[in-house]
């Protein structure tokens, strides 16, 4: 016997967080959302987030149960229809679609929930392995992954997400000797991850909070003690040629897959530093133009050791791109990478906060995962 997937009968879950952003998201609901699905007859389960935290602990708690309906959805026929065949060669036909009106910040709680939820548990394997599958309405602050996506509008997220075409989610993995976290959007260093932790106290500024706590982190610049390590293949923007270049030959096979010998290392003091998924991070600020949110590298944007001056030409170049043509902009592509800092520091993480610990038994790894029990993520494209 094999399985169909019914799993378009499966309710949508829709994760709204109305605190996100401008609060924007209950209204985006009740106006376009909610209508839409109901004029394209998808049933749907509506989760509100009343408090921080409060969605990576729904997930955590629900998602087997959520896992154990979908699979009960599935309709068992005789093993010889069309169908079922091709539910036997592709057991990733099993979807679970998830709506989420909020910010960035909402993206990551469902991604680390359900992985959290299901660590251990043998709910994903090589014989049940459900797509989840992410239609996000620009709702938040940043929006860096509608932004990403050329998202234009809440309408635009929904035609989207009927269309029914969509790309991988790929994300990273942050590890340290004490922590194990995923990421979607980025993870910073320096003057960024600053800037991020000082937004808060402007949070009613909208996305000018950004801005605002950015002016602050320049005018009292500060460089930033760290070795950032690369392991692997890995590229690097040449100015000279405007492009992408490996930085490993075709010959040297270790530096294409030892992932204990670096084969790149940049000393700092980092004055800016970012590991992303995403081009943009919000509407007119693209500080990695060359990323991508469905490939399996992570991009790199490292500036060390400079000034006000050269900060501030750096973020007048952002908005196109532009920016990594700079003399003191380091721009590289890589698969693993490790932060180490001589004194205890601070990481910004999808928007959250993790403190590095000094020395080597503080050392960070960021990876994107190989492992098709974790990348069961895509995104409505």
């Amino acid at each position: 016997m094999g399985i169909i997937p019914t799993s378009d009968k499966f309710p949508v879950l829709v994760v709204l967080n109305p605190h996100s952003g401008r609060k924007q998201g209950l209204e985006a609901w009740e106006n376009t959302v909610k209508p839409a699905l109901n004029a394209a007859n998808k049933p749907f389960r509506l989760i509100e987030s009343n408090s921080q935290g409060h969605v990576i602990s729904y997930f955590v708690d629900n998602i087997k149960p959520i896992l154990t309906d979908l699979a009960q959805s599935l309709s068992t026929v005789a093993a010889g229809a069309a169908s079922a065949q091709d539910t036997i060669m592709n057991p990733t036909s099993a979807k679970l679609q998830i709506i989420v009106l909020g910010g960035d910040g909402t993206v990551h709680e469902i991604v680390n929930g359900i992985l959290k939820g299901v660590e251990g548990t043998g709910f994903v394997t090589d014989a049940f392995r459900p797509q989840v599958e992410f239609a996000v309405i620009p709702t938040g602050t940043g929006n860096a992954i509608s932004t990403s996506l050329g998202v234009t509008s809440v309408q635009d997220a929904v035609n989207r997400f009927i269309a029914g075409k969509t790309v991988p989610l790929r994300i990273m993995s942050v590890t340290s000797l004490t922590t194990q976290l995923y990421t979607i959007v980025v993870n910073s260093y320096g003057l960024h991850c600053a800037t991020v932790y000082d937004s808060e106290e402007f949070r009613h500024l909208g996305n000018d909070r950004f801005r605002q706590a950015a002016m602050k982190n320049v005018e009292n610049l500060k460089q930033y003690e760290g070795k950032l390590s690369f392991y692997g293949r890995t590229q690097q923007y040449n100015r000279a040629t405007t492009s992408l270049v490996d930085s490993s030959s075709s010959n040297d096979n270790i530096a294409r897959t030892d992932t204990n010998t670096a084969t790149l290392t940049l000393p700092g003091p980092f004055t800016y530093l970012l590991i992303s998924k995403q081009a943009s991070l919000e509407p007119g600020f693209t500080p990695t133009p060359f990323a991508k949110t469905s490939d399996d590298w992570m991009d790199v944007l490292a500036v060390q050791n400079v000034g006000q001056a050269e900060i501030m030409q750096m973020f007048g170049s952002t908005a196109i791109g532009t920016h990594v043509n700079q003399e003191h902009v380091e721009y590289i592509k890589a698969k693993t990478i490790e932060l180490e800092t001589p004194t205890q520091g601070r990481l910004c993480i999808d928007g959250e906060f993790l403190t590095i610990e000094a020395g080597p038994e503080g050392r960070v790894r960021f990876e994107v995962s190989s492992d098709l029990n974790i990348q069961i993520f895509r995104i409505f494209a």
